[in-house]
């Protein structure tokens, strides 16, 4: 609590499950409990493994401890989980990977098929092969499939500004 009391801190996560368990039932439970009491949004990844039914287990549990959905995204989402997530009120998030996992081609399929709305992206720098600059990349794929430039600000700034903004730290 303290930590997260710090004007610098926008969200509480990345936090989510790995294997699925009833520990991680109980401390995933407890790390969005805190996010609640200290009114900040939460970021929860979805597990490497079992995707849909960790996915599934997630929005369960972020329905039982009545956290304000609006207030969680959910990420790494590709096109199995996303659908899960688009019947909640929850942030749509989806990190680009040069190799492994969401790539600018199937983004940029997903923003055609079910719009912008509460729809995040962003890259990653961590245990596996990264690429820093796929959200910049994801935006000139959009824009090479006719998106206009209102649209992929919307995605690559307004959507992730929006979400992080609900801490009342940033603007």
């Amino acid at each position: 609590p303290r930590y997260l009391a710090k004007d610098g801190v926008v969200a509480v996560g990345e936090i989510g499950y790995d294997d699925i368990t009833s520990k991680e039932d109980d401390f995933l439970a407890q790390q969005i409990e805190l996010a609640q009491e200290m009114e900040l949004p939460v970021l929860i990844h979805t597990p490497h493994r079992d995707k849909v039914g960790g996915t599934k287990r997630t929005i369960s549990l972020i329905k039982e401890i009545g956290i304000d959905e609006k207030m969680v995204l959910i990420d790494h989402l590709d096109e199995e989980t996303l659908p899960l997530v688009l019947e909640t009120e929850c942030w749509r998030g989806h990190s680009i990977y040069p190799n492994t996992k969401m790539s600018e081609s199937r983004m940029v399929a997903l923003l055609k098929k079910y719009g912008t709305e509460k729809m995040v992206i962003n890259s990653a720098a961590d245990w596996g092969v990264s690429d820093p600059l796929k959200v910049p990349k994801t935006a000139k794929a959009m824009l090479d499939s006719g998106f206009s430039t209102e649209s992929i600000h919307k995605v690559v700034f307004e959507n992730p500004i929006s979400f992080y903004a609900q801490s009342g730290r940033i603007t």
